[in-house]
């Protein structure tokens, strides 16, 4: 519950009693009750002007409510504690100074000894809770700072946590997914250079080839997963949808390829490379779908520039398997579809997968092409 008796009401308080003395009409009364009343006014930019303003007031004895508020805003808003040291002293001889002057000498030592304590009272009050609040305020500052520094301290910590967790995941790839793709390369080059089949030389020179293209992007990958080399950071997934031709080819299925003129002479700089990668990245994963699920079916890529020229349409639709797979079990997780629609995302674009009527299955994704 709020307190009745807020700064600002104070100050509402204050001025009204001051605006009630002029009623008196008295020279002396009203000029030190408007200095007051500027004083209460000034005090919120001008502190220590405040408080000079409003210390005839007291000196006089008609309103003592106005210095002290001035006292504590001195005391909330000054830096050096001097200041704070010279106008607590000054409200304390202006509220023991008796009012008249003359009127000293028919005061006893009971009333002197009364006076320099309520003095005491009115000047060390508004000092020791102004000061009360400019201690809360910093030490809640300082708290603030200290929970932001926390939490940075936590932030920096996760990212090490996860720089750690990448260097073990590029470590446990390249030991392990290296190691047997290049068995599959050596065994491939030996079977090219000792087969006299012509057919069989070629399979063993497409599986070498793509076995030495899975190193290099496994290179790239690592590095970049390591954080250590910006050369493959940068190089990493990044394909071109010129290089769509070629992956139809070596793909060995019943590929037609519909690829816009202008996309297959090179980016030149009109699209997002990631646009570009995220494109080539879906049609590959489809196509290895289609290896995968629908063996002999015939499959139709078309990656178009949308009507308004600012997003690439890819699309992938095969029929239905035309023959059983005979070959051995394939592993199937099933987060081929997932990193395509996460792809998607991370640029702004959509991905539709679903099968078709006919027993196919269709992959479209629209990708911002971040033309201006």
């Amino acid at each position: 519950m709020r307190s009745l008796l807020t700064p600002r009401r104070l100050i509402v308080v204050a001025t009204a009693a001051e605006l009630l003395v002029f009623l008196s009409f008295e020279r002396e009364t009203l000029l030190v009750s408007s200095a007051a009343v500027l004083g209460l006014l000034l005090r919120c930019r001008f502190p220590v002007l405040g408080l000079l303003l409003t210390l005839p007031s007291i000196a006089i004895g008609q309103v003592w409510l106005a210095p002290m508020l001035a006292m504590f805003d001195v005391a909330v808003t000054a830096s050096r504690r001097r200041v704070v040291t010279a106008c607590g002293t000054g409200l304390f001889l202006a509220a023991g100074c008796p009012w008249p002057l003359d009127s000293v000498t028919e005061l006893t030592w009971q009333e002197h000894l009364l006076t320099v304590e309520s003095s005491l009272m009115l000047s060390i009050g508004p000092i020791a809770l102004g000061l009360l609040a400019r201690t809360r305020a910093e030490l809640k500052e300082r708290l603030s700072e200290l929970m932001r520094s926390q939490a940075l301290g936590r932030r920096l910590e996760a990212e090490r946590a996860v720089v750690r967790e990448r260097s073990r995941l590029a470590r446990d790839m390249h030991d392990t997914v290296s190691h047997h793709v290049g068995i599959i390369a050596v065994q491939a080059g030996a079977l090219s250079a000792t087969t006299t089949d012509e057919g069989v030389r070629e399979d063993a020179e497409v599986i070498r080839r793509h076995s030495v293209s899975a190193l290099e992007e496994l290179r790239n990958v690592v590095g970049v997963l390591r954080g250590s080399d910006a050369a493959a950071a940068s190089a990493a997934g990044r394909t071109q949808l010129a290089d769509l031709a070629f992956l139809s080819r070596e793909s060995r299925l019943d590929v037609t390829l519909d690829l816009d003129p202008a996309l297959a002479a090179g980016s030149g700089g009109q699209w997002a490379p990631e646009a570009e990668s995220t494109a080539f990245r879906t049609v590959q994963e489809a196509l290895s779908n289609v290896r995968k699920h629908a063996p002999g079916a015939p499959a139709a890529v078309s990656v178009h520039m949308s009507d308004d020229r600012r997003a690439l349409v890819v699309e992938v639709r095969n029929g239905s398997a035309a023959e059983p797979y005979e070959g051995p079990d394939l592993p199937v997780g099933g987060h081929g579809l997932t990193g395509l629609r996460e792809r998607a995302a991370l640029i702004g674009g959509t991905l539709e997968a679903r099968p078709l009527e006919d027993g196919g299955f269709l992959v479209r994704a629209v990708l911002p092409a971040g033309v201006e």
